[in-house]
């Protein structure tokens, strides 16, 4: 009898737990396999993620910029729309020189990925003090959500996107002779010898001349140099000017003194008092011999 009470008891406390589990189980009906989670994916998520170069270079700064493009995506469609808010976290610099085309991202209901998001870097300006090369970080990172779904959140995984950026060494300038004439576009001075086919503009093998007359040329670099000199050579000594002036311009127009310089030789190199930024330079001769000429022109550039 004793035992067809246990037996009794032990069935009534069975049923009543297994009912307290079915309850629990009813009340819970988001759980984990039905929940749709959020995460932040590269837009191109077939192609490695890559890293982002930039080059160091004295007086000019740092060179190179950062562009990269991500979504917010869910793991299934929702019924309603999902905001997904991210933020940055920078190492090396500030995280205010990062711009987006947005401050979130929207998963439309039914949709399982947002429209893409841009970010872009373009002011390096925290880096330019580290003189060595370095590398660092921007993370993408998602901060949080917002939607009327009860069956989204957000996932434990792949909540931020790493961007690595390494920037080379500062790269110091130095002086050096640009000797492709070839490349520039020279004007001579109407009734010099040669003008159209003449070794200074690589265009021949004659150089350009006159009979005891100053002459001028102008050269257009095509791009605007730092130039801190001129080299020009001549037939010999007493084939050179022993004076001549040198101006610039920016747009071949306008000109300005780059200053008066004595010379002499077969080869005269004219060092400029200051670097100047120039595209255009302007040749004068001021003294000359009963023959005057020059065979070759070439600039003193700081890069």
């Amino acid at each position: 009898m004793k035992k067809i009470y246990q037996i009794m008891l032990i069935v009534t406390l069975s049923l009543g737990l297994s009912s307290l589990i079915y309850s629990c189980a009813d009340d819970d009906s988001n759980n984990e396999w039905d929940m749709s989670y959020v995460t932040l994916l590269p837009a191109d998520y077939l192609t490695p993620i890559p890293t982002f170069a930039l080059t160091h270079v004295e007086e000019e700064g740092i060179e190179g910029s950062l562009e990269f493009q991500f979504v917010a995506a869910v793991s299934k469609a929702a019924k309603q729309d999902v905001k997904a808010y991210f933020d940055f976290e920078c190492d090396g610099f500030s995280e205010d020189n990062v711009e987006a085309t947005s401050e979130f991202a929207i998963v439309k209901a039914g949709s399982r990925t947002s429209d893409t998001i841009t970010i872009s870097v373009r002011n390096w300006g925290d880096l330019e003090d580290v003189k060595t090369a370095t590398n660092c970080t921007l993370k993408i990172r998602l901060k949080d959500i917002e939607t009327t779904a009860e069956d989204v959140g957000s996932s434990v995984y792949y909540k931020e996107i790493v961007l690595g950026i390494s920037k080379t060494a500062e790269k110091p300038k130095e002086n050096k002779l640009l000797t492709n004439a070839k490349d520039w576009i020279f004007t001579f001075m109407e009734g010099v010898e040669n003008s159209e086919s003449n070794s200074v503009a690589g265009t021949g093998s004659s150089d350009v001349a006159t009979n005891g007359v100053p002459f001028w040329l102008t050269v257009d670099l095509k791009t605007t140099k730092t130039v801190t000199g001129v080299h020009t050579r001549h037939w010999g000594a007493t084939y050179a000017p022993t004076k001549v002036e040198i101006f610039t311009s920016s747009d071949g127009v306008k000109w300005i003194t780059a200053g008066v310089y004595v010379t002499k030789g077969s080869t005269q190199t004219i060092t400029f008092g200051e670097r100047v930024k120039t595209r255009y330079l302007k040749y004068q001769m001021i003294d000359v011999p009963n023959r005057v000429d020059i065979t070759r022109f070439y600039i003193y550039s700081y890069e």
